[in-house]
């Protein structure tokens, strides 16, 4: 059925053979206009728009015409069904100058070139400009929100708004995350930020105070950043470079026999909302257990038209999953695996700023867990920036 006869309303008619001659006579005589002529062993059909089966009706109860009605379709008959509930009546009148008016507004929000901003950051940054669904389309100032925003924020180097008929296309381009430049004009020391025995000293700024050979404690000083010069004085400048030195660290890992493991129920609800721009509605009944924990799923769905046209609807569907926390006990086999597991990780977490040399690791069997106790030998960056205040005064 097209979106014509939809609006106005259809009515399929049928007759048999010895009728099917009078009543196409009748329409070609009288003008009246159908569609969808359609044939069968036992009798023909036809379809009416609703105006033109009222003048064919009429017309058939003069020439005593015997047909039998099929089908009526349309806005007119689910209206005539309500005759009586004006306020169905009513709110489906609201509802269509609701989507007529709407074409003044902003239906949609859509967010091009994102990357580490996420879409609804970057829709709250033009809520805060007062743009966003339900904007008024001939009052939004969309170079001063694009301006404003660009100021405002360190993560967006450009962004552009098209609004394309009732959507909000907006593109953006983030900058790209410089690392912070240090501040050389402030005077500073290098230290040590662990305990260890000196293998190297890179000096690039700075007086060195240690050597090659030399133990040095955590908090020790490394490289100084103050010269004592018998011609100008003290002079001062910012120290840099690495401090490469043996260490040594312990750490353990600890798996626990007894553990709690999230175990869903199988019961699941479900809540429905209509949005109408901003609005939202809960439109379910169902509801929860009281106290119940729940993993929640939420998925928005526009109602497009046909051809991807947008409107201001969409229905928001947010799933609810029960489960609760079982206490279980895993085997000391079980725990072991996954000690080892979580130690390969963390040793590939430190190989990334540091040689390890050499790795000791000593099982520890508790009646509550599973221990291990790794020991490694590295070579590593000890230093670190220590700045200091310096008196001009003086």
């Amino acid at each position: 059925m097209g979106i014509i006869l939809f609006l106005f309303g259809s009515v399929t008619v049928s007759a048999d053979y010895t009728s099917a001659t009078t009543l196409l006579n009748i329409c070609m005589y009288y003008g009246i206009a159908y569609s969808h002529l359609k044939t069968f062993p036992d009798r023909v059909s036809v379809q009416f728009r609703y105006s033109e089966f009222r003048r064919f009706e009429r017309l058939a109860r003069e020439k005593s015409v015997e047909y039998s009605v099929e089908k009526k379709q349309g806005i007119p008959y689910i209206l005539s069904r309500y005759k009586h509930r004006y306020g169905i009546a009513f709110g489906m009148i609201c509802a269509v100058f609701l989507i007529i008016m709407a074409h003044r507004y902003v239906w949609s929000v859509e967010v091009i070139g994102n990357e580490t901003l996420t879409t609804l950051e970057v829709k709250e940054m033009l809520r805060e400009q007062g743009f966003g669904v339900g904007s008024l389309i001939n009052q939004a100032n969309t170079d001063r929100i694009e301006n404003k925003i660009m100021i405002d924020s360190d993560r967006v180097s450009w962004m552009s708004i098209n609004i394309v008929g009732t959507v909000a296309e907006v593109q953006i381009r983030e900058y790209s995350k410089a690392p912070e430049k240090e501040d050389v004009t402030k005077p500073a020391n290098l230290i040590a930020k662990k305990a260890g025995m000196v293998e190297e000293v890179r000096l690039f700024r700075g007086n060195a105070v240690v050597s090659a050979g030399r133990y040095v404690e955590k908090g020790e000083l490394l490289v100084s950043g103050l010269f004592d010069s018998q011609q100008i004085g003290f002079r001062y400048t910012r120290a840099a470079g690495a401090v490469m030195a043996r260490t040594e660290e312990e750490f353990y890992v600890e798996i626990p026999y007894e553990y709690e493991k999230k175990v869903y129920s199988g019961y699941e609800y479900c809540e429905k909302y209509l949005n109408f721009f901003d609005f939202s509605m809960n439109i379910s009944k169902k509801y929860g257990k009281e106290g119940a924990l729940y993993d929640k799923i939420d998925i928005v769905e526009d109602c497009d038209l046909v051809g991807g046209i947008k409107t201001p609807l969409s229905v928001r569907t947010v799933k609810y999953m029960e489960y609760e926390y079982v206490k279980e006990t895993r085997s000391e086999e079980q725990a072991q695996i996954l000690a080892y597991f979580e130690l390969s990780q963390l040793l590939g977490e430190m190989a990334s700023d540091r040689i390890v040399v050499r790795k000791t690791v000593t099982p520890i069997i508790r009646d509550d867990r599973y221990m291990l106790l790794c020991t490694i030998v590295s070579i590593e960056n000890i230093a670190e920036v220590s700045e200091f205040e310096v008196d001009l005064t003086e």
